[in-house]
Parts: C-alpha cells; structure tokens; sequence
C-alpha cells in the first residue's frame, strides 16, 4: 500500500523597483518539484528515508507575474490562472501578500513597485508500506491468524528457528516439533486436522 503527502516552502525575497520599469510590481516565481521516498514497515512502524530525486515528469517554466496591487483575491486569482491548482496558488500567494507587507511598512515603500523573487518547492512524498510478512504467521481454514506460537510446544517461533508449514493448510510449527508430531502417528495439522497427505 502506498500513500503519498505534499509539502510546499516557499521563499520570498522583495526589494523597492525603479520607476524606470514601471508602476508595476513584478513578481518572478520559480518552482521546483521533486519526489521523496519513504518505506514504512508496517511490523514496527519505522520509517526509513529512502531519498529525494528531482521530478522530471513535470517542468516548470518561470512564471512572471505583472502586479498593479497586491490585494489577496487579485493575486490569489492570477497565480491560479497560471498554476491551475487552488491549493498552491492560495499558500504562495498568501506568502507574497505578507512580503509586501512587511516590505512597505514606510510610507516610501508603500509608493514604490516591488520586484519579488518567489523560490518555491514542492516536495511529493512518498510512503510505500511493507506489510508485515514474518514466518511462520499462519492462518487457519476461517483465515482467523494465529500467534506465532507453535501450537505443540506452545513457545514462540522466531526467524532464526527451522520451522515447517503443513502441505494444505497455512499453520506453522518448530520442525522438531512437528516431525515429532507425524512420527506419533497424527496424521492431520495439529490445529485445523487437515491430513498431511490425502
């Protein structure tokens, strides 16, 4: 099963504009995808952190963006018109919004067109869960699961042990165990009574 999450930084920088480039504000964004791994073992819920590579499905080009003010809607509204997602435009856009008001708090600044670089990444990341997979898990005829308790010596069974699962049926025992099991003349699984051999 693999399920994935987004996260989104932005970084703006601003700065005053000559008026030689206009009465409006520009606004240059670029945007930078990629994609992260993670495995999560469902067993112990661990997470291993299997890397970052750059998205190359999708490309970016730079977006320029002409600005006569920097009302939330309007910039809301061009950014989306260019990114075609709602989501993104409204987090990015609410990042320009609070630059330019932290840039214009002087009366002079307020007068002045800004130029703003927007540096934005957008992370996909990427959970793939390794279901938990330990022998001798073992299932019966209803698929109810049992312990990893042999059922003849009623210890627990670990990897490192030999173990042996019946020919027609899922359950798992210590081999000593079940060989032991066979030779006393029961010929069936010890829990579900299926034969060994039909």
């Amino acid at each position: 099963m693999d399920t994935e999450s987004f996260k989104l930084d932005v970084h703006v920088q601003a700065w005053s504009q000559g008026r030689s480039l206009g009465f409006l504000s520009t606004v240059v964004i670029s945007l930078h995808r990629e994609v992260e791994e993670f495995l999560i073992k469902e067993k112990d819920d661990s997470v291993t952190s299997l890397g970052s590579y750059p998205d190359s499905s999708c490309h970016d080009p730079l977006i320029s963006l002409k600005l006569p003010c920097f009302k939330p809607n309007d910039v809301f509204h061009r950014l989306q018109s260019q990114l075609h997602d709602h989501v993104m435009s409204e987090q990015i856009s609410s990042k320009i919004v609070e630059a330019q008001r932290q840039r214009s708090q002087s009366f002079y600044s307020q007068q002045q067109p800004l130029f703003m670089i927007v540096s934005v990444k957008l992370t996909q990341k990427v959970y793939s869960v390794v279901p938990c997979i330990s022998s001798p898990s073992a299932t019966d005829v209803d698929q109810e699961e049992e312990s990893e308790t042999c059922a003849i010596c009623l210890e627990n069974m670990s990897r490192s042990e030999n173990y042996c699962q019946m020919p027609y049926c899922k359950h798992c025992y210590h081999e000593g165990c079940v060989t032991k099991w066979v030779i006393g003349h029961n010929n069936s699984c010890p829990l579900c009574r299926k034969p060994v051999d039909k």
